[in-house]
């Protein structure tokens, strides 16, 4: 509810200048902003209970079960907005990888907490986040988990709660069944399934005397012996065991059969209604004794004689009154003497007073609750027709489509921008139609001229800016474009560069961004619509302006090709066709460097070549690790283990082997002066071992034979192992496969670098 609430109030809410700050401040970026500061300090008042040696008072106990409650309830509303898409998809999973990540110093029994939020964010979004493009990161997830749940470190309630989100998962994320009907089922629910089944109602004994007469359903009761007039066992649920069936309580050792010959039988029509059931009903109540009198026995006399008579005794005073009530009626209306009768007032005449007959003089005042009640009637005002115009109804699709070309053509000749804003406003569109709107606005321009068009980007933008529509309505009308776009180009040939005009624009003017663009055009879908849309943000906004925008994007460009061009070689001629290759630089730098390395593969040419060739900047950027440890993985397989000839689904020779490791350690110093005191940089080396391997599908034992090789040469550091092992990236494929050959490897190096600190703690 407070995420739907959040959702309308990013559409309706106003923008506002935020006076410490250039720019407008919108309600979306607040809730944003307050949702990432709560997330990133869930466990600063778990903090304050821990620092406490001794045990945690009552009062402590209970505030940090309410602090633990906000946390797992800022959570799962942190899930709800993005069920609702008002988070993405990124900020989720970059949640989720902080929430499974391990601190060298934290034991597995401590990150308690953040597994059970991370359970929490799981199940109210997980299955929004488990789609086909996310896969990869998802498997990554649960196998996390998987591990986790099968700890002893951690509490049982703990790994429950892993185990069904696994569960939860296994099932296509429908939740387990709770289904009464298959489990034990109370007393009560009994009796009400038996008066669905067979139309009468059994109460407890303790139901009161208030409901005799009266069935489940309202209607007349069938008359029940009690205990002491059946002379035996009545069943579990307070009524005749012959009544809901002849086969009694049950059968076999130690169940007492409890038949009753004189209970009155229930003979039944072929109508299917009991006979005398209006008898029956009417009897209770102290009415007639017509009917099958002789079939009931003595017991209908009983019954009626001894209910007309607890009746009269449980009666209030005020209907003790001979023919004032009707026997099966109780009248909620007030005595004639009632205080609410009386006028107002704190006297009351005597000639006043209502008459013994019931009936008030004619001179008694009117009694409070018969005075209609004064309704005052006002003028109208002049604001009563504005109001009533207000509430007429919306125009239909069609009545909007007509008064959107009234406006095109009013605003196409006199490009006022203002005048065009004021006028769509005034067409109050519903929003299922503003995306409608939006893209008849950019269709309507494209067989004009570039001015209109323009002027059509120009009227876009002041329509955002105004909060007529939003982001997600133009995404929405440039999708409705593209489905357009092989109609149109018949007639229009340059469809596609108008079309990616508007998309530029719009990028450029923080409408959208980039990435929003970007996702329709996937897998080359309206290829080369997207190089297009690079092209113009080139001409419009610039190259440095570009490649900013383009790598805070972090958009897969190969991604972005039809499917047989789906490689960085074939890629790079394609963007330096386009005048785009300036956005990668280091596949630039990376096929530079091999032809370096195959020229002269000696450490000192490698390190001049790129001392001359690559900024220093650059020198720390993880981009250009993964170039240089590519670059030498390369050279040295192709020399040794993946040479010509050699097959790399068997294990290699010992020849090939020392031949591998003779080239890393000649190449190590290069490898050492970029990534010595570099965790992280080193972390970036491990990754680009990780797709080197891949892509040549995992040569047998290559990966496990690197990273010792790493190790041992001191190129990596223990850390930056433990980094890779609990780091989650979806943008290096085969961590998985990697994790399975190495891991055994890691779970040793752990276990050493324990026994190591633990000795130095002795010295």
């Amino acid at each position: 509810m407070y995420a739907q609430l959040c959702r309308r109030l990013c559409d309706d809410a106003p923008n506002f200048d935020d006076p410490n700050k250039s720019g407008t401040t919108t309600f979306r970026r607040l809730l944003l902003n307050k949702c990432q500061d709560e997330f990133e300090n869930r466990s600063t008042t778990f903090a304050a209970f821990d620092m406490d040696d001794g045990p945690l008072t009552p009062a402590q106990n209970e505030q940090k079960m309410v602090a633990k409650r906000k946390m797992l309830g800022n959570i799962r509303f942190i899930g709800e907005l993005g069920k609702l898409d008002m988070l993405s998809e990124v900020i989720l999973h970059k949640c989720i990888k902080q929430l499974l990540e391990k601190k060298r110093t934290e034991s597995v029994a401590d990150r308690a907490e953040d597994l059970e939020c991370l359970c929490q964010i799981m199940r109210t979004c997980g299955r929004r986040l488990d789609h086909d493009k996310a896969k990869s990161l998802m498997d990554q997830y649960f196998d996390r988990m998987r591990t986790m749940a099968g700890s002893s470190e951690l509490p049982s309630r703990i790994r429950f709660m892993l185990e069904d989100c696994i569960e939860l998962r296994g099932n296509n994320w429908a939740p387990r069944k709770i289904a009464m009907d298959h489990g034990p089922r109370t007393i009560q629910q009994v009796r009400e399934a038996a008066a669905k089944v067979h139309g009468v109602y059994y109460p407890p004994p303790e139901f009161g005397r208030r409901h005799q007469g009266k069935d489940f359903f309202g209607g007349p009761m069938k008359p029940i012996r009690t205990q002491r007039d059946m002379g035996g066992l009545t069943d579990v649920f307070g009524g005749p065991q012959g009544i809901i069936g002849d086969a009694g309580i049950g059968t076999g050792p130690g169940v007492i059969q409890d038949n009753h010959d004189d209970f009155p039988a229930i003979n039944w029509q072929r109508n299917g209604n009991m006979r005398n059931q209006q008898n029956i009903g009417f009897n209770q109540f102290g009415g007639g004794s017509s009917g099958n009198q002789r079939q009931e026995g003595g017991y209908n006399q009983y019954q009626q004689r001894n209910s007309n008579q607890q009746q009269q005794n449980n009666l209030p005073p005020r209907f003790m009154k001979k023919n004032q009530f009707n026997s099966g009626e109780i009248s909620l209306r007030p005595t004639k003497d009632s205080m609410v009768f009386k006028p107002q007032g704190g006297f009351m005449p005597p000639s006043s007073k209502p008459s013994q007959q019931g009936t008030p003089p004619s001179s008694s005042p009117t009694p409070i609750m018969m005075q209609p009640p004064s309704i005052p009637i006002q003028p109208a005002k002049s604001g009563d027709k504005g109001k009533k115009d207000k509430k007429q109804p919306p125009p239909s699709k069609e009545d909007l489509k007509k008064l959107t070309e009234e406006m095109l053509t009013e605003y196409l000749n006199s490009k006022t921008v203002d005048d065009a804003v004021r006028s769509v406003r005034d067409m109050r569109a519903p929003k299922k139609h503003l995306p409608d709107l939006t893209c008849h606005l950019m269709t309507s321009a494209l067989n004009k001229e570039e001015s209109d068009r323009e002027a059509i980007s120009d009227l876009i933008a002041a329509l955002r800016k105004e909060g007529v529509i939003s982001s997600e309505h133009f995404i929405e009308g440039f999708e409705g474009l593209l489905q357009q776009l092989s109609d149109l180009e018949i007639d229009i040939p340059l469809v596609k560069s108008y079309t990616a005009a508007y998309a530029a624009r719009a990028v450029k003017d923080s409408l959208v961004p980039l990435t929003d663009v970007a996702q329709p055009m996937e897998n080359g879908a309206h290829y080369p619509l997207f190089l297009l849309v690079l092209q113009q943000l080139h001409k419009s906004a610039g190259r440095d302006q570009l490649v900013s925008i383009f790598t805070d994007s972090k958009i897969n460009m190969v991604k972005m090709l039809p499917e047989m061009d789906q490689n960085k070689e074939k890629m790079m001629g394609i963007l330096e066709g386009k005048g785009l290759s300036f956005l990668f630089p280091l596949l630039r730098m990376q096929a530079e460097l091999w032809k370096a390395l195959q020229a002269d593969p000696t450490p000192a040419a490698i390190y001049k070549w790129i001392k001359d060739n690559v900024e220093a900047r650059l020198h720390t950027d993880p981009g250009f690790i993964n170039v240089l440890m590519s670059s030498i993985l390369k050279y040295v397989t192709q020399e040794s283990t993946l040479a010509e000839g050699v097959d790399p689904t068997t294990q290699p020779g010992k020849d090939l082997v020392e031949r591998e490791k003779d080239l890393v350690d000649r190449l190590k110093p290069v490898l050492q002066r970029f990534l010595h005191d570099h965790v992280e940089l080193q972390v970036s080396a491990l990754y680009a071992l990780q797709v080197h391997c891949f892509n040549n599908s995992f040569p047998k034992g290559m990966l496990l034979r690197m990273f010792m090789m790493m190790y041992d040469l001191e190129i990596v550091e223990e850390d930056a192992f433990f980094r890779w092992k609990e780091d989650i990236n979806d943008e290096f494929p085969g961590k998985g496969k990697a994790l399975f050959q190495v891991n055994t490897w890691l779970q040793w190096l752990e276990t050493a670098e324990e026994d190591e600190s633990e000795e130095e703690d002795e010295d």
